[in-house]
């Protein structure tokens, strides 16, 4: 199989990744036990962090990060192959670049969700080594958030154009 027809059957199973992403995510969030991770992503500062995580058993936080990584394996790729399986389905030159700087944006998500892992988990570790892991994460996930958010966006148009065609 070339290259380019790799990428093309990639494209169109983009939802099989969607669907492990989903798996992957409730995994994790089955491993955080309720915790809300988000609020340590967002924390800031030790301080904040320390709140968040007081009373918490440091072992279920440290295993819902971890888990993490799989959901970013999972969910990276589907928002790459997404917003390119969406980038076909929009008329327009515009659109299609679009897609094509979206797609990226996925990938650069999961890279930066990587990084806020790597981050948390340091704080975790050991919270009273540098104060910098926390406003690290936070500084990775606010615009992580976005770039997902994007693609999401952009897949649900592609789906609501490819199914608005069916029905013409």
């Amino acid at each position: 199989m070339a290259r380019r027809d790799t990428l093309h059957w990639l494209v169109d199973l983009w939802w099989l990744w969607a669907l492990a992403a989903l798996a992957a995510g409730a995994v994790t969030t089955a491993a955080a036990q309720g915790f809300p991770i988000v609020d340590l992503e967002l924390a800031w500062t030790a301080e904040r962090a320390d709140d968040v995580v007081r009373g918490v058993d440091l072992g279920v936080v440290r295993a819902a990060v971890v888990w993490d990584f799989l959901f970013i394996l999972f969910y990276a790729p589907a928002l790459f192959f997404g917003s390119l399986w969406a980038r076909r389905q929009l008329a327009g030159d515009f659109g299609r670049r679009a897609g094509t700087v979206i797609a990226v944006g996925g990938l650069i998500a999961g890279v930066l969700d990587l990084i806020e892992n790597v981050a948390m988990l340091a704080y975790l570790r050991d919270p009273n080594a540098w104060g910098g892991w926390n406003p690290l994460a936070a500084v990775m996930a606010i615009p992580k958030f976005i770039l997902a958010l994007v693609a999401i966006i952009y897949i649900l148009t592609g789906i609501v154009l490819a199914v608005g065609r069916r029905f013409r």
